[in-house]
């Protein structure tokens, strides 16, 4: 099965006294191949799933772990134990040669079929004496090389970013990047990102850009430099700037290298060198996620599927020394181009940090009404939310007079909350808890008090003037606070489920029910049928009426009888 063409999909056609063929059997495995294949590829794409670490053994030796990939095609390539292998007996070494640019290979891993069990024919097709094989093995293969994958097939890399390579030689690689689309008047990122491949002594470089639609510090060119003397010693390195784009929707912003511009100074010798590229960003009314969306689902599936052969899949960087006739391992980088594909237990952990981030630090809305940064944190499992709101007492507040805030949303979530209140005094710059007057001569003479909801995860404050005071507003500080034990029980809320949800049957057909209760100790269900719509037993056995139409069948908890779940059974002739 080394097909790697998906279409066209055509299956078998089954029917008593069809002649099967090998061509029939090899087709009924294509085509189950291809559509799960065709699905990996447009649902997770290429990459690592699972394992597949590179470790280094010794000095020449590399051991990778065992795990799950999915190549550009969507095979699987599957390591089922960990595989140790010398450099030197892998396919690629032969071809290194160290030079400047070059002190370091890349391990790669391939899906590879191998045919196994050899059998003779008993077909007078074949040849006397000629060899088949019972089965195919599908495995891998590992293997070493010097080049470099391309940046728009790097897990989706061209749908949000363009990059080009503008300088690479001397052991010194920069490339420039800009976000494919921005929204006019935006500010957009311009990197750089400078890797030494093998250099030894420190260098420096500058060039200039002329900018068209893009300005940075209001001119439309600029210069950007590095030097490896002003950072600590590493093999990668990253420079950011932000540019302003021009608000004018439907224009191209470009940053373009200017000719003769590059200087390069490695230790003492300065040098212009050849360089060239351009980077560029759409400018547009949308945002930056929006367009990307736009932009990948105008996308032809052809464009997805480019011909251009299977690309390598990158295990690891590993830099070599020689030594004397010899070369050793003097580095391993882990997953050069970070190739993964989030399998669906990473997407879950994900999912639940967001979900947990949401509710710990959960947004409330500030005194101005607009939405403020999220206050929220955690003590001892505790949720925290902390804000400060304004309340106008109008000119000339009496004594006891009510007034009341807007309703404010603490960002905890729905559920019992406790609601702190404090009163900013004026003079002093104190904040008073409780009954200020206990403390002297406080002004304003307040009251207050908090009234939550749980259903919302809101509260409103309430203020009573004592006494009357010449004051038009008062702030005052809240904090609210949740047991995080609370929001766990809350998660176990009883409920019923009725399977199935929705029910199809003829008149005076029977259909068994079955009720799941959730955490729930007494498990007792009580059946009932609305409007003469059948009857049910207390098994769950439901057999319908003789007239049609469209009926709601409802179990109760027999401990709980506010616990309850209905379905609607629809009845025809």
């Amino acid at each position: 099965m080394k097909n790697t063409k998906y279409f066209p999909f055509e299956r078998n056609n089954y029917f008593y006294g069809k002649l099967l063929s090998v061509d029939d059997f090899r087709l009924e495995q294509k085509y189950g191949n291809d559509k799960r294949r065709m699905l990996n590829r447009f649902l997770y794409g290429t990459g690592v799933v699972a394992g597949m670490n590179v470790v280094g053994v010794d000095d020449s030796t590399v051991l990778v772990e065992s795990g799950l990939a999915l190549d550009d095609y969507g095979r699987e390539i599957v390591i089922d134990e960990p595989v140790a292998r010398k450099l030197q007996m892998l396919d690629g070494f032969s071809d290194y040669e160290e030079d400047r640019n070059t002190g370091y290979l890349y391990l790669c891993v391939e899906y590879e079929e191998e045919e196994i069990q050899p059998v003779h024919s008993i077909s007078n097709s074949g040849r006397k004496g000629d060899v088949f094989y019972n089965k195919i093995r599908e495995g891998y293969r590992l293997y070493l090389t010097r080049n470099e994958p391309e940046p728009e097939y790097l897990s989706g890399r061209s749908l949000s970013e363009n990059t080009q390579v503008v300088f690479w030689d001397k052991g010194i690689r920069v490339s420039q990047s800009m976000p494919k689309f921005a929204r006019g008047k935006d500010q957009v990122e311009l990197r750089l990102q400078i890797e030494n491949m093998g250099q030894q002594e420190r260098f420096a470089f500058s060039y200039e850009l002329d900018l068209k639609c893009l300005t940075y510090e209001g001119q439309n060119r600029m210069r950007v430099s590095f030097d490896e003397l002003l950072v600590e010693k590493a093999g990668r390195y990253t420079v950011s700037y932000r540019l302003d784009t021009l608000g004018v929707a439907g224009t191209q912003g470009l940053a373009t290298l200017v000719e003769d511009s590059f200087i390069l100074r490695i230790g003492q010798n300065q040098t212009v060198e050849k360089a060239k590229g351009s980077s560029s960003v759409g400018i547009g009314t949308l945002d930056e996620k929006e367009a990307v969306r736009n932009s990948y689902y105008e996308m032809g599936m052809d464009q997805i599927l480019k011909d251009n052969g299977c690309q390598n899949l990158y295990l690891a960087k590993i830099s070599l020394l020689r030594a004397g006739d010899s070369v050793v391992i003097n580095e391993i980088e882990k997953m050069p181009f970070r190739q993964y594909v989030a399998g669906s237990y990473l997407e879950d952990s994900l999912i639940r940090m967001l979900e947990r981030d949401r509710i710990r630090k959960g947004g409330y809305e500030a005194a101005s009404g607009e939405t403020g940064t999220p206050q929220g944190k955690e003590v001892s499992g505790i949720g925290i939310a902390e804000g400060v709101e304004e309340i106008e007492l109008g000119a000339g507040s009496g004594k006891g007079k009510k007034l009341f805030s807007r309703e404010i949303s603490h960002g905890l979530g729905i559920g019992r909350t406790t609601v702190i209140l404090g009163l900013e005094a004026d003079s002093p710059k104190e904040e008073y808890f409780g009954t200020a007057g206990i403390f002297g001569d406080v002004d304003p003479k307040v009251e207050l008090a908090a009234k939550t909801d749980a259903q919302r995860g809101t509260f409103v404050i309430g203020v009573r003037i004592i006494a009357s005071t010449p004051q038009e507003r008062i702030r005052v500080h809240w904090t609210a606070l949740r047991d995080r034990r609370e929001i766990f029980s809350e998660q176990k809320e009883q409920r019923i489920f009725i399977r199935p949800n929705v029910l199809n049957l003829h008149t005076r057909e029977s259909y068994y029910l079955e009720a799941v209760c959730s955490n729930m100790s007494e498990t007792g269900i009580v059946w009932k049928v609305k409007d003469n719509g059948g009857t049910i037993e207390s098994n769950g056995m439901y057999t319908a009426p003789n007239a049609a139409g469209v009926y709601e069948v409802t179990a109760v908890s027999e401990a709980y009888p506010e616990v309850r779940a209905s379905i609607f059974v629809i009845v025809r002739e």
